[in-house]
């Protein structure tokens, strides 16, 4: 399978963002904190879905990538 181009309206700190990828091997880089895990998780979350269960962490996956500008206070 080759994937070709993500769009992502909102999914953690990533908010209106359209990559394209090319043939062979592409490389994701930036600095820390920049959303290279976020696009990991956002690939694996539109094949295998996004878990609610908490399995033992604070939050969420599902919580955890709430957009950023919508996030809600977790108790």
């Amino acid at each position: 399978m080759f994937i070709k181009k993500i769009q992502i309206n909102n999914f953690g700190k990533l908010k209106n963002k359209e990559i394209e990828f090319k043939s062979g091997i592409n490389v994701i880089y930036g600095e820390n904190e920049s959303g290279k895990s976020t696009l990991l998780d956002f690939i694996s979350s539109m094949f295998y879905g996004i878990n609610k269960n908490k399995n033992g962490k604070e939050i969420s996956n599902y919580d955890k990538y709430l957009p950023w500008n919508e996030r809600r206070i977790f108790r």
